[in-house]
Parts: structure tokens; C-alpha cells; sequence
């Protein structure tokens, strides 16, 4: 092979690697060729000499580019994974580029490491410029957390300054549906990046275990889904929900940024890390969490309680941007001031935001079916 290439990041990237002037062949196409080959015997040919011993020569396909995006090394089998250089060796592979190739690929191009070049994604992370935003904005974007706002831009500090050799590690606690994922959502949309989430109470202990720890090469994984991040800020909501069995999964992420399981090393230095929960207070997520856990967060932030004059301000915006999303027909029937004046007095604090979310989308599918059935 005269280039071999491995880079490790979010796939736009990737491809923007692929050369453009040579025809590309992916791991998952190779595979299917090879099986088709293995069952036709095709790969063999006689000799066509009419009374000589028949002689076998063996046919190799010409790769000018083989690409294997993170996806496809669940195409190929196990046994093909493990003799990675064996199974390619069948063929004449003139260039390779593998995007965050699994661990037991890693080991087998050890001999040939002086002609393996390595290129990782430079993830945008939060400046001084951003905090300064974040100054500016925070209040009107997070409704009724004013005091979170300095207390998130005194953590974001040293990330944004260049001082920290890992992520930022933050716990946000408090009631459902006061801004803490949006505040998440937010931090990501300032650096300009899509947000990498994932919410932890969708897993099962049974479940949780190889996605966190790794199992067959062909299962997710959240070291496989961290390396192909497009974000240098990171979402764990309700982090509180998984078993406690399952914290010392992420000492290291928190300590070293990075995150390693049995095919795949994920870094994620520089980066921010915000896991959301429900606890009361500081000292129920110390308790429940563990000390061992709960001392390698850098900041821990509280969330209260969504007052009556946040939820109106929200009540108000949310009505604003519903009217605006429906039809000219459907505005003439649903009237902004009308929808905000009938919703107010049934406002409560109980769901937060996603309360005031769900009566604004009812009422307005009230009035609008109302008026249908009028015609």
C-alpha cells in the first residue's frame, strides 16, 4: 500500500480526506465481493493448456482507494476484523482510509506505523469570546435562571482561557424542565457545533453495560459514538438514572478525557461535559452519586424552580413562535393575545417549560379543530 491514512473524527470531515481524482471502494462493498468470490470459487482459474496438470493462479482485484467509514467494520466478520491486513492482503489495496478504526485494526499495522498517517478533528471549543455571549444572551435564552449565569460563566473560565488538559465536568440538578438541556443546547450552539447527546434513562441495565464497557465489535458503544462526535460540547442527560453499578465507567472520561472500552479509545480533551439530574440539592447528588464520583466534577450548578413571572415571559414567547409556525388561514383563527390571555391563569411551575409547551400545542389544536367542525 502507498498510503495508508487513519483519522479520527465525525464523518463530514472524513470525507473531505478522500481523495476525489480515485475511485473509492468501501470495506462494507469489498466484503460483499469477497463472500461472492468465496462461493463462486471464482478466485481460482485453470490453466487452459489442453493435457497439462491444471494450474491455479490466483486473480487480484485492483483498490486504487479503500475507505471504511466507523459504521461499516460491523460488516465484516470477526474473524475478518482480527486478520484485518489478511483479508485486504487479498487484494492489490493501492491506497487505505479508515475512520476511527477499532482497536484490533490498530494493533495489526504496529510494524508498519512509520506509514500510518494519523489525523485527528480539531473540535472549536469555547473561547473569551464566547463567555462574553454567553454574558450577553443567557437571561433571554434560559428563562428565570439568572443566577446560573455566573456561576456557569466562572466555570466555563478555564476551559474558555486555555488552562484545563481535560473537559470541564459539570452537574446541573433541579426540577424537570427548567432550562438545564437547553442550557447544554445553548453552550453548543455558541461554539457553533451540533450538540453530542445522549439520554442516559433510555437504558436498561442490560443494555447499558456493553454500551458503556463495549461488546461484540458490531454493537454501539459510547467510546465508538464520543469518536465520532461533531461536538466539542457533550450531553449526558439524567445522568442520575442508570444504576450506580455503572459510575466508575467514567473516572477517567472525567479525569483524563478519555474514554476506553474493548475495540475503541475515545479523547475528548478540551471539551465541555454536562451531565443533567433531578437531585434536590449538592448534597442529595453526593449522596446518591458517591463521593468518588461527585468530587471529579469541576462545578456543580443548581437549577431552581420556574417562578410565575418566568413562566409567563415563557408562556409569552412560546405563543409568539407557535402563531408564527402555523398557516395564514390557521392565524386568522388562532390569535396570539387571544391564546396567551386563555393560557396564563392555567400556568404552574409543576412541568416547566415542557408543561407550558404542552398546553400552548393543546390549545391551539382546540381552537383550530373547533373552528373545523363550525364549517
Amino acid at each position: 500500500m502507498k498510503k495508508i491514512v487513519f483519522f479520527y473524527g465525525p464523518k463530514y470531515n472524513f470525507k473531505r480526506r478522500l481523495p476525489r481524482n480515485r475511485a473509492l471502494t468501501t470495506i462494507s462493498e469489498l466484503a460483499i465481493y469477497s463472500d461472492r468470490k468465496m462461493r463462486e470459487h471464482t478466485f481460482k482459474i485453470q490453466s487452459k493448456h489442453s493435457g497439462d496438470a491444471a494450474e491455479k493462479q490466483e486473480e487480484r482485484l485492483v483498490i486504487p482507494c479503500l475507505v471504511a467509514y466507523s459504521e461499516q467494520y460491523a460488516s465484516i466478520s470477526e474473524s475478518a476484523l482480527h486478520s484485518f491486513l489478511s483479508f485486504i492482503d487479498q487484494f492489490e489495496v493501492e491506497s487505505l482510509y479508515l475512520q476511527n478504526p477499532p482497536a484490533h485494526i490498530v494493533s495489526q499495522f504496529r510494524g508498519l506505523h512509520s506509514r500510518v498517517k494519523v489525523i485527528k478533528h480539531e473540535y472549536k471549543t469555547l473561547d473569551i469570546e464566547g463567555l462574553k455571549r454567553i454574558d450577553r444572551e443567557y437571561p433571554q435564552v434560559i428563562i428565570g435562571q439568572k443566577n446560573v449565569k455566573h456561576r456557569l460563566l466562572t466555570a466555563l473560565y478555564p476551559l474558555a482561557a486555555g488552562k484545563l488538559s481535560k473537559p470541564l465536568v459539570l452537574l446541573f440538578y433541579g426540577p424537570t424542565g427548567v432550562g438545564k438541556s437547553e442550557t447544554a443546547k445553548y453552550l453548543s450552539e455558541v461554539v457553533g457545533q451540533k450538540l453530542f447527546r445522549r439520554q442516559f434513562s433510555m437504558f436498561h441495565s442490560n443494555e447499558f453495560a456493553p454500551y458503556l464497557f463495549g461488546g461484540r465489535h458490531t454493537g454501539d458503544s459510547l467510546a465508538k459514538d464520543l469518536m465520532e462526535r461533531e461536538s466539542s460540547v457533550i450531553l449526558f442527560d439524567e445522568f442520575d438514572k442508570p444504576n450506580p453499578l455503572f459510575h466508575s465507567a467514567f473516572y477517567q472520561l472525567f479525569d483524563e478525557g478519555v474514554y476506553e472500552d474493548r475495540n475503541y479509545c475515545a479523547e475528548v480533551k478540551n471539551s465541555v461535559i454536562i451531565c443533567t439530574s433531578n437531585y434536590a440539592s449538592a448534597a442529595e447528588a453526593k449522596e446518591r452519586l458517591g463521593a468518588p464520583l461527585f468530587a471529579r466534577f469541576d462545578a456543580v450548578i443548581g437549577f431552581g424552580a420556574l417562578s410565575a413571572e418566568a413562566l409567563g415571559i415563557i408562556l409569552e414567547k412560546r405563543c409568539r413562535e407557535a402563531v408564527a409556525e402555523l398557516t395564514d388561514e390557521e392565524r386568522a383563527i388562532v390569535s396570539e393575545r387571544e391564546l396567551c390571555g386563555s393560557l396564563l391563569p392555567l400556568v404552574s411551575g409543576g412541568d416547566g417549560v415542557r408543561g407550558v409547551m404542552r398546553i400552548v400545542r393543546e390549545k391551539i389544536s382546540e381552537m383550530l379543530l373547533e373552528a373545523a367542525l363550525r364549517r
